[in-house]
């Protein structure tokens, strides 16, 4: 497995977090993941998605102006996430 998927997997199932040994309070019980390249996101949401019916929203963080992600296959759901993570940010950034 990846070390990427690996990551997500603990992060987001207590089993798992618990077989690895990490015992911190939040381990397995993540709400949001932070990835370092939009590939990575891409093959990590793909997987949560298809493989444990997970719901996503996505942005592009460090831009100048918020940038909503959505794939074709996104549900409505997954879209009204990605809009309402997007525009957080974009009010963030006006302080």
């Amino acid at each position: 497995m990846h070390p990427s998927h690996q990551a997500s997997v603990i992060a987001v199932d207590p089993q798992a977090a618990l077989i690895k040994g990490l015992t911190s309070p939040v381990a397995g019980h993540a709400d949001i993941l932070v990835v370092p390249a939009l590939e990575a996101g891409n093959k990590v949401v793909k997987a949560l998605s298809f493989l444990r019916g997970a719901c996503s929203g996505g942005i592009v963080m460090g831009a100048k102006i918020p940038a909503m992600l959505t794939s074709r296959a996104d549900s409505i759901e997954a879209r009204l996430d990605s809009a309402a993570l997007c525009a957080l940010y974009a009010r963030s950034l006006k302080g």
